[in-house]
């Protein structure tokens, strides 16, 4: 009885560990930049991985630094975003990203699907980065 308790205790904690969204395997895309160091890009990943482990059941693959055209492209996307507590973004920074939805779906989620969606960031002059918006590119 013992052991089949023990069984039952250990398929429900592997359950409730691969409900949550996975992302320490997905790789992290740096791509070229001249406008922010390693250290900017990994910050503001860490804002979006904040976002993603909501996502339950979701399985994170990659993010990608969109690169500094992108990002200047839209600095005034991310401001025409911006909450009443930001007076202004400098920064912009974008990631493309891969992920599988969960396996068995639900609420909007395709069962087991893969999604390639953008991450938009601002960052005010000395702070640090805010996910302004996200979703299919």
């Amino acid at each position: 009885m013992k052991r089949i308790i023990a069984i039952v205790l250990i398929a429900i904690s592997l359950f409730m560990l691969t409900a949550c969204a996975k992302t320490s395997d997905y790789t992290l895309d740096y791509g070229e930049s001249q406008m922010y160091s390693n250290d900017d890009i990994e910050s503001a990943a860490k804002a979006v991985l904040n976002e993603f482990h909501s996502f339950d059941g979701c399985v994170l693959y990659s993010l990608e630094y969109a690169g500094d055209e992108k990002c200047i492209d839209e600095l005034s996307y991310v401001n025409s975003l911006k909450d009443d507590n930001v007076e202004e973004f400098v920064d912009c920074l974008v990631f493309y990203s891969e992920f599988r939805s969960p396996v068995k779906g639900g609420g909007a989620w395709t069962p087991n699907d893969i999604y390639t969606w953008d991450w938009y960031l601002g960052r005010e002059q000395d702070g640090e980065w805010v996910l302004v918006t996200y979703g299919y590119a």
